[in-house]
């Protein structure tokens, strides 16, 4: 029943928050020429947490939270892979997930981030488990207008993990953002008269999220890594 598992990266599979506020820090003042310890969204840690669990996706915090024009928003997003790839700083698998992969390991795999492919990649490659994933698709294989929670990478991500057109395709994301592009990319499936259904896992471990005030709800949430396990297997059985 169950054709591909697909995930988001960061808060997700990774814990990058910590290494993403520092590469934002560094972005913002390259363009604005700002001290960003002065920005109240990039003050300090749990302020950068917050401002990035209310935006919707990454264009919009560069908008709302530091006043970026679109022009030096496009700006960032260049910026964006080479300052990833340069900063250094640890990121850490949240713990049990290698062993929910590996579990999980019969079913196809990907990633869809608005993250860099290439950091993505090269993160999966240093820790041996790139070849767990199919299909990655982060920030830059998307247009603008259609990061999340447009459903177009998503249903990219598809197309390149399922070749049949019936079954669950399972999308588990820490954010309101990803549990809206699940719902989207079903009912686009569902307007192409697909027989694909996308059911997403909302994964609520490194946050205090009250997802009740959420507009769209996921259709399971969990709060231990491990939940995945036991869903999964309850969905395809």
């Amino acid at each position: 029943m169950i054709k591909a598992i697909i995930w988001d990266y960061d808060g997700t599979l990774v814990d990058t928050h910590i290494k993403n506020l520092k590469v934002t820090r560094k972005i913002i003042k390259q363009i604005t020429g700002k001290e960003p310890i002065n920005i109240p969204a990039l003050a300090d840690l749990n302020n950068y947490r917050v401002v990035t669990n209310k935006a919707e996706n990454w264009r919009t915090l560069y908008k709302n939270e530091f006043n970026l024009k679109e022009s030096e928003i496009e700006q960032a997003g260049r910026l964006w892979s080479e300052f990833q790839l340069k900063d250094e700083t640890e990121v850490p698998f949240y713990d049990g997930i290698v062993d929910v992969i590996k579990d999980l390991g019969k079913f196809p795999h990907g990633i869809v981030s608005q993250n860099s492919k290439e950091n993505i990649k090269q993160y999966l490659h240093k820790t041996s488990m790139l070849g767990y994933f199919k299909s990655i698709l982060g920030y830059e294989e998307v247009g603008s207008s259609k990061q999340k929670p447009a459903p177009d990478g998503l249903l990219q991500c598809i197309s390149e993990l399922v070749q049949q057109e019936i079954g669950t395709i399972i999308y588990i994301g820490d954010h309101e953002t990803d549990i809206h592009c699940a719902a989207n990319a079903s009912e686009a499936l569902r307007k192409n008269e697909s027989n694909l259904k996308v059911i997403s896992i909302g994964a609520l471990y490194d946050t205090d999220t009250d997802i009740s005030t959420w507009q769209v709800q996921p259709d399971f949430s969990i709060e231990k890594v491990k939940d995945i396990i036991e869903i999964v297997r309850m969905i395809n059985e």
